[in-house]
């Protein structure tokens, strides 16, 4: 039974106060998806991202939180934001909050906590990922939330734990490979099942067990996305309460999940890879020595070199995707900036571009296209859509939010083989590859996936072979196929 509720804040962008919270958003809805498999009922369930995230709105939902959790037995809340301090006191900062008077236009910690005291739930549980905000008077306000006053807050509360992605005045990273922020990420995989150790027999995940998993997760990662050292050390707050159940994974975790069950639907992408030569990108020059290993070095090399290339792609589907689909100006997001990777981002789809090193020949690189977050399968049958992508894609991923039994998946075929269907697995059953009839494609399952991959130009007919697999294999509708809530 589905009794938690859940309030998700991401402040990705600001009017004036500072730069944006990159990833916020999109880790932010990405975890909205998957909270209803955790035990979160989707009617107690509220997001602010975008245009609602001013200091107004975020305070009109504070102040109806109990009415809108309800009788749930437990609260989440989630705050992506920057913020900063002024005579002991944090302050979160909105989309609104403006650099002449930051104390009136940004939300203080101590209301946050006091309104998400008063809802009848026993336990709260408060995520914050705040990132230092500088506001223009340095001499009035520092960067960063104030330590004492969280560390005081939240050892006076009853039933409130908090969990923070860094100490006060920290920074809490981003990795533009990963395409999240980094403790965001981590929260979201413990979330859908990632996450084994430390979750109580019956399945619940606990807020010390699940800062456990933080504090030696982030670390790790860090070390791996960034090639200078880094610091960030997640922080937990009211150790007090800090067994309070976060989540219920037990249908996460439990034995019999349905490999296609939507709750498991992390992700679902057409994507394409080709092989390139580093001497054919625009940045390279002959004065130029060429990666000999795929390291960090050779990774920021080749970013450099081809942002060009990157951004020459951008442009092009720039230009179709405004004259197909007739958006205005203000309907686009393009950004080539961050390192290696380019995004398209429209009311209907994401299309994103990135070159790599090929780990197989460092003289080489990889391209990687992909067109994610669609409105729905209409969308992908449209004309518009043939004619922009139509000759770009030749793989349909479908990317797990928890890892699947591919053994057991494969055991249940071969008890009761559906007809037109053979299958093969791996020595080490981590892989299948499942043959349909009719189809001269590839379904490949993974732990972390399903791929369908087929003939580059036709990417409807991958949809259409893909809902055949689930004729076969499951009862995935379209609609939670690829349509994604907007936030």
């Amino acid at each position: 039974m589905s009794d938690r509720a859940a309030l998700l804040i991401a402040v990705e962008t600001f009017f004036e106060a500072g730069p944006g919270v990159p990833f916020a958003a999109v880790d932010c809805a990405e975890l909205m998806r998957a909270l209803p498999a955790a035990g979160f009922a989707p009617e107690r369930s509220t997001l602010l991202a975008a245009h609602r995230t001013t200091k107004a709105v975020i305070a009109a939902t504070l102040k109806r939180l109990p009415k809108l959790a309800g009788d749930a037995d437990s609260l989440l809340v989630l705050v992506a934001s920057r913020g900063f301090r002024a005579k002991g006191k944090g302050y979160i900062a909105c989309a609104d909050t403006i650099a002449p008077d930051p104390l009136e236009t940004a939300l203080p910690v101590a209301e946050l906590l006091a309104a998400v005291s008063k809802v009848k739930a026993k336990d709260v549980t408060v995520l914050l990922d705040i990132d230092p905000l500088a506001p223009a008077d340095g001499k009035a306000f520092e960067p960063g939330l104030d330590e004492t006053e969280l560390a005081a807050l939240f050892a006076a509360s009853p039933k409130c734990v908090g969990l923070s992605a860094c100490a006060a005045g920290a920074r809490s990273f981003e990795a533009a490979v990963l395409r999240h922020g980094i403790w965001r990420m981590h929260v979201i995989e413990a979330l859908t099942g990632k996450l084994r150790a430390g979750v109580a027999k019956d399945g619940t995940l606990s807020a010390a067990a699940l800062h456990a998993f933080l504090a030696d997760a982030v670390p790790r990662t860090l070390r791996r996305a960034y090639n200078a050292p880094h610091e960030q050390a997640p922080a937990l707050y009211g150790g007090a309460n800090a067994g309070a159940a976060v989540a219920d994974l037990a249908k996460l975790l439990g034995p019999g999940t349905d490999l296609l069950d939507p709750a498991r639907m992390k992700r679902v992408a057409f994507r394409a890879e080709s092989p390139g030569q580093v001497r054919e990108l625009a940045g390279y020059r002959k004065s130029h020595t060429l990666p000999e290993r795929a390291n960090d070095w050779a990774r920021k090399y080749v970013n450099r070199v081809a942002a060009a290339d990157i951004k020459a792609d951008l442009d092009a589907t720039f230009d179709m995707v405004r004259e197909e689909f007739g958006y205005k100006r203000k309907d686009l997001d393009v950004s080539a900036e961050r390192d290696g990777v380019g995004f398209i981002r429209t009311p209907d789809f994401e299309y994103t571009v990135t070159v790599e090193v090929n780990p197989d020949d460092t003289t080489g690189v990889i391209w990687r296209r992909e067109l994610g977050r669609m409105s729905g399968p209409e969308f992908v049958r449209s004309e518009g859509f043939r004619n922009v992508f139509g000759a770009r894609f030749d793989q349909l991923v479908f990317e797990f939010g928890a890892a699947v039994d591919v053994a057991e998946f494969v055991d249940r075929i071969e008890d009761a083989p559906p007809e037109g269907v053979k299958v093969s697995v791996a020595s080490d059953s981590g892989a299948a590859v499942v043959a349909l009839a009719g189809f001269a494609g590839r379904v490949s399952v993974t732990r972390d996936a399903v791929v369908i991959a087929g003939q580059t130009g036709n990417p409807a007919s991958l949809l259409e072979q893909f809902l055949a697999f689930l004729r076969k294999f499951g009862a995935l509708g379209e609609p939670k196929a690829l349509a994604a809530p907007r936030g």
